[in-house]
């Protein structure tokens, strides 16, 4: 699902403006400008991702229509719609995945240690190593361009070195259950039910075309 679609049924969840919303699910679909497959969604469409999504745009938003809205769900929305009406943990994308840990460089260490509680914090909420893929890589430190100095990714960056590309360890990446590649059917048939509703508005506010007489035309 793109992520305009998004944007639309969060507006019918939520209310105000489909733009309102889009900040959001484009930060949550920025790993597909990594790997465009659906694998790319194992790196946040998960209570990690919700997470740090109101770490990154606090807890509340306000909408066009002045109403209060928690970031988590407009976050758990867009996973769930993607997911077939799950959110999942980590560790249940991670599950049986935990040879792409032996894939990982040297995990590095900073003086920073709330550089270091970010790099780790995918391990911390799955308890699986092969999460710090997440982290350890160069989606990673675009990631952490959004929460630090620049100079702190670049170190990150160079630390990594040419094991780096996000792609290495989503390529053997397995997806073994139905819901990691299937859209929620309800949100599906929402969507429909949103595009019957505004077609003929939509239509009909575009005025139509001046005629030009023949003699008015100019060569």
């Amino acid at each position: 699902m793109d992520t305009w679609k998004h944007c639309l049924l969060s507006q019918k969840k939520f209310g105000g403006q489909p733009e309102d919303y889009l900040p959001i699910h484009k930060f949550l679909d920025s790993s597909k400008l990594f790997y465009f497959h659906l694998k790319h969604r194992s790196l946040l469409h998960s209570t990690y991702g919700i997470e740090i999504c109101s770490d990154l745009f606090g807890d509340f938003m306000r909408n066009a229509d002045g109403t209060t809205v928690m970031v988590r769900d407009i976050a758990a929305a867009h996973c769930a719609e993607d997911l077939n009406g799950r959110i999942p943990s980590l560790a249940e994308w991670f599950q049986g995945q935990d040879a792409l840990a032996d894939l990982l460089p040297d995990i590095p260490t900073y003086e920073n240690d709330k550089v270091n509680e970010f790099i780790w914090l995918p391990y911390l909420r799955s308890g699986n190593k092969a999460t710090l893929a997440i982290t350890c890589s160069n989606f990673g430190v675009s990631l952490m361009q959004k929460f630090f100095d620049v100079k702190t990714c670049m170190q990150h960056a160079e630390t990594l070195s040419g094991r780096y590309d996000v792609s290495r360890y989503l390529e053997p990446f397995q997806l073994n259950e139905n819901w990691q590649h299937s859209p929620s059917r309800e949100d599906l048939a929402l969507l429909k039910q949103i595009a019957q509703t505004h077609e003929q508005p939509i239509a009909a506010a575009v005025p139509p075309l001046p005629k030009i007489p023949a003699k008015e035309v100019i060569n």
